[in-house]
């Protein structure tokens, strides 16, 4: 069995974007807890050049207005034009996450992906 990879893995322009987006999502929601796990082909350490840097946010509020989440990938927008590097977010709130227990992909994420 493969070990999991750790950031510690991550390239260091990755290390930099996920760092960036974690202190801009910081700013915009003072007080609000943040869960940040990278998955996909970055994880994985099977991404090429191309490849998106994708992230999973889960946040700690009962549901996440629209407006938002349109500021979540506005900020997702700005860090990957100021990194080079796309960076393709998941937003997952309490409500999503209650509405949907076995929504499979966040378990996936949450059991293979890179904790931050």
């Amino acid at each position: 069995m493969e070990q999991r990879r750790t950031v510690a893995d991550l390239s260091p322009l990755e290390r930099a974007a996920v760092a960036d987006f974690q202190r801009r999502v910081g700013q915009a929601f003072p007080g609000v807890t943040a869960c940040y796990t990278v998955f996909g082909s970055r994880a994985r350490g099977m991404a090429d050049p191309e490849s998106d840097l994708d992230v999973c946010l889960e946040l700690d509020v009962d549901r996440l207005s629209f407006a938002n989440k349109q500021k979540l990938r506005r900020i997702a927008g700005q860090v990957s034009l100021a990194h080079d590097l796309l960076l393709s977010v998941l937003i997952v709130d309490l409500a999503l996450a209650k509405e949907r227990e076995d929504f499979a992909i966040v378990t996936t994420i949450r059991e293979e992906g890179i904790p931050l």
